[in-house]
């Protein structure tokens, strides 16, 4: 993939090319993003809570000595975390590592356009979240623009999209 592909939008990329994605679970739906953004991930590790900390920041993950935020992105997709002990995916957003809490990760999946569908609106908050739909073994899976979203709630202007 040549570096101007990578900076297509995920919506763009996913629409007209075969994209690699992980699925995972918030709030019993299933969702998926582009493998690209995440680096890695985590499930089975603590999570240490510190005092006074915003509602969606869950807290701090120890990883290999560096400390990465976990950020809790359910109330975005208008969803609750169910798990107990969230899996972690560990992504880069500028010079910054987050993590983003998830019930459950599955499988990388390669999607072709012929799988993607565009997204219906509701006019849900969601919505500026989610790039599409697609068919994964049967079942229909919400396309989340991670990067998108975490951008957005790392510029200091949560809910309006396409602001820096």
């Amino acid at each position: 993939m040549s570096a101007a592909e990578s900076f297509r939008p995920f919506r763009e990329r996913v629409a007209e090319d075969e994209a690699q994605v992980i699925a995972f679970h918030i709030g019993g739906e299933l969702h998926a993003c582009d493998i690209q953004v995440v680096e890695e991930v985590v499930t089975k590790r603590r999570l240490h809570r510190l005092p006074d900390m915003p509602p969606r920041l869950l807290g701090i993950l120890r990883l290999r000595g560096e400390l990465v935020p976990v950020l809790d992105v359910a109330p975005l997709l208008e969803l609750e975390l169910t798990a107990e002990t969230p899996a972690i995916l560990v992504v880069a957003v500028g010079d910054t590592r987050l993590g983003v809490a998830v019930d459950a990760t599955h499988d990388v999946v390669s999607l072709s356009p012929a799988d993607y569908r565009p997204a219906p609106h509701s006019g849900g908050e969601r919505d500026q979240y989610v790039a599409g739909v697609a068919r994964i073994g049967g079942a229909l899976v919400n396309l989340i623009d991670l990067a998108e979203m975490l951008r957005e709630q790392t510029s200091g202007t949560p809910g309006t999209p396409g602001t820096r």
